[in-house]
């Protein structure tokens, strides 16, 4: 066990109180304070980009960025208790493939405007109980043929 002096311990202890900085040539600052357990990258006018904090629960990271590009060549994985996207103007789902929900509990879609869905077939099924449809003004249905009660 290597011992330390009053002097060192003193030193030690102010060292780890007071923030690292290390500046950049673009003017951008990364700050690292020992004793809150955190590493900030800031840019240019002084505005945060980038926290990492380290707590009893595990990491905390915070990122600001004008744009944010991911990418995997085979998989992008994702896991929590809770995930939020927001978006102020569009959110755009796109794939070649095939898109697949597994939904364990309810599904709820609120939508302010119109709710359309197009593909080559539609298929509505219940598997356990009905089929509710409840219109606020009148229901069409069309087709070349409309079944009722047919398999």
């Amino acid at each position: 066990m290597i011992k330390t002096t009053e002097k060192e311990a003193d030193y030690n202890s102010k060292v780890n109180e007071a923030p690292s900085y290390i500046q950049f040539s673009t003017g951008n600052i990364l700050q690292i304070n020992q004793s809150s357990n955190q590493i900030k990258l800031l840019n240019n006018k002084g505005e945060l980009q980038l926290e990492i904090t380290m707590n009893p629960k595990g990491l905390v990271v915070n990122l600001n960025a004008a744009e944010l590009n991911i990418n995997a060549s085979e998989e992008l994985n994702m896991s929590a208790k809770k995930v939020n996207i927001n978006a102020s103007e569009q959110i755009n789902i796109k794939t070649k493939g095939n898109l697949v929900q597994q939904i364990d509990k309810d599904l709820l879609t609120e939508v302010g405007g119109t709710n359309k869905q197009i593909a080559q077939v539609q298929k509505i099924t219940a598997t356990l109980g009905g089929v509710n449809i409840k219109a606020n003004d009148n229901i069409t249905l069309q087709g070349e043929q409309v079944l009722l009660n047919c398999e």
